[in-house]
């Protein structure tokens, strides 16, 4: 839904990170370019993801390791003017619950590191987006996966740790 929601939005480039080869295949089938974290070097695989584009926004589902990779591929030398003007939001931590955030980074581009969860935004903030997200899902903008289970099977609805989510609908 990141993917997604970024182009819905008017992202004109997205670069999808992680080490799982079919979500990678659904990154690239959704648009956005993957990169591969699976053996290698990470701080190179998406320092020549990025290329000479330096994004505004990095959403990081990850933290961990991962956004130190990031911070690094993200970091810049030299005295020229930067022009970026970055806006990092941490998400999710299924990486570890801690990342080193280089003080070089805060020194050599204008990054602004915040997390988004209950906290991180007014409740009315959030709420006023509501109605925009379901219009998004409601006219397919966003492709939300789901497994659907009648009201009779609510027990298998519960126990469901498949991807997506699970929906309850009425027996017809």
């Amino acid at each position: 839904m990141a993917i997604q929601s970024a182009f819905a939005l008017g992202a004109q480039r997205v670069i999808g990170a992680g080490r799982d080869g079919a979500a990678l295949q659904r990154v690239a089938a959704l648009g956005a370019t993957p990169v591969s974290l699976a053996g290698g070097d990470p701080v190179e695989s998406l320092s020549e993801a990025l290329g000479q584009d330096t994004p505004t926004l990095v959403l990081d589902y990850v933290w961990g390791a991962v956004a130190e990779a990031t911070f690094t591929a993200l970091g810049r030398r030299g005295l020229d003017d930067d022009t970026a003007d970055i806006s990092y939001v941490q998400i999710g931590a299924l990486g570890g619950p801690a990342a080193t955030l280089p003080a070089s980074l805060l020194r050599s581009r204008r990054i602004r590191v915040s997390g988004s969860g209950a906290g991180s935004a007014t409740t009315e903030r959030i709420l006023a987006e509501i109605p925009r997200i379901m219009q998004l899902i409601a006219d397919g903008t966003l492709e939300v996966p789901y497994t659907a289970y009648p009201l009779n099977a609510i027990d298998r609805a519960w126990a469901h740790t498949g991807p997506g989510r699970a929906v309850v609908v009425p027996i017809t």
